[in-house]
């Protein structure tokens, strides 16, 4: 089953503040319900996350992926390259500066080949997109200062 999630949100703070909140990856799980764990692999010349690593819950089902990321000024976006339920998908994060602080447009798709109504499933990953929106929002609003561990990567 594929489902797609759009949103488009504000967020009161500058748009270097946002990107740097987003590269903060391993702290994914302070943020965003679906994910428990995310370890960086490698990073790029500019230290931003490469190759991660990251556990995922849904529908009570855990998943261990692997997800490679590229970056731009204003974009972050991901694909998942390895997954051990066989999860696919992708997305991206793309920061603008807006009148009112930084416009953030949040896309999201996600094929899980489990058995699961659709219905279901959409319902699911839309409300917890919308739960992790609004919690990237308070944290990136509050970034640097949300950061309480030193991040983990394997190339240290």
């Amino acid at each position: 089953m594929r489902t797609r999630t759009d949103i488009r949100f504000v967020v009161d703070a500058d748009s270097a503040q946002v990107m740097d909140a987003l590269a903060a990856v391993e702290m994914l799980p302070e943020w965003s319900p679906g994910y428990t764990d995310a370890r960086v692999a490698s990073r790029d010349e500019a230290g931003r996350p490469v190759r991660v690593f990251v556990k995922t819950e849904l529908l009570g089902s855990s998943d261990m992926q692997v997800l490679e990321y590229d970056w731009t000024d204003g974009r972050s976006s991901w694909q998942v390259t390895d997954s051990t339920r066989g999860a696919k998908g992708g997305g991206w994060f793309e920061v603008t500066e807006g009148t009112e602080g930084t416009d953030v447009w949040f896309h999201a798709e996600v094929y899980l080949p489990i058995p699961v109504p659709g219905l279901l499933l959409k319902r699911t990953v839309r409300k917890q997109n919308e739960v992790a929106v609004q919690n990237f929002i308070e944290f990136a609003e509050s970034f640097p200062e949300a950061e309480t561990i030193k991040p983990y990567s394997y190339n240290e």
